[in-house]
């Protein structure tokens, strides 16, 4: 193999990681922290080709651009192995997560919660909480309805805040407290929170 050939297979190479590596972030992500991290694009526009990423990170808004036909694309690429946070807060950031959770579960969030700290369930789940000993729930929460497809990983006033599931091939983290992860919030706990849920939605 010459050398042109050569650096054209490494440059190939590069390109496929990256690309298994990349995450689409859609919404709401003025005030987001841990950008850094991944390889994010963050687009108002659903992208042609969505298997490409490796996971799709959802925040709210209070109105959402994404069409019926863009909700079913979605849903059709977590059903084929990719993974899906789609995150809310209290009214009106939840248009996005009401699309995605009514097509899919048949149900929506619901309430207004303003304690600053979630309890974990007490067993491992598929995020394994039970190590972190005090979750910050977000600056104004809302709950999501018990489902039995759905592991309920964290709770405030006893009720849903964080729950996780498979759909298909694919995995989903359903969050009412996103707001955690802004940068104004920042703590250590947020950063474990962020990667367990990265880990789980991007494991193969």
């Amino acid at each position: 193999m010459g050398m042109k050939q050569f650096l054209i297979l490494c440059l190939l190479i590069s390109q496929t990681c990256f690309a298994q590596e990349s995450i689409l972030l859609i919404g709401n992500s003025e005030k987001l922290c841990y950008l850094e991290q991944f390889s994010i694009a963050n687009s108002e526009k659903l992208p042609d080709d969505l298997s490409i990423f490796k996971a799709i990170y959802i925040f709210s808004n209070s109105t959402s651009q994404l069409t019926k036909i863009d909700i079913q694309r979605i849903i059709s690429y977590v059903e084929n192995g990719g993974g899906l946070y789609t995150g809310s807060e209290n009214w009106p950031f939840q248009a996005e997560s009401r699309q995605i959770t009514q097509e899919l579960y048949k149900k929506e969030n619901y309430g207004e919660y303003k304690i600053s700290a979630a309890s974990t369930s007490g067993q491992d789940g598929n995020l394994n909480l039970k190590t972190i000993a005090e979750i910050p729930a977000g600056e104004s929460t809302v709950a999501f309805p018990l489902d039995h497809r759905l592991t309920v990983e964290a709770w405030i006033e006893d009720q849903p805040l964080i729950l996780s599931g498979d759909y298909g091939k694919g995995r989903i983290i359903i969050d009412g407290g996103y707001s955690r992860f802004y940068c104004a919030h920042r703590t250590e706990i947020c950063d474990q929170l962020f990667e367990r849920f990265k880990d789980y939605l991007t494991a193969e």
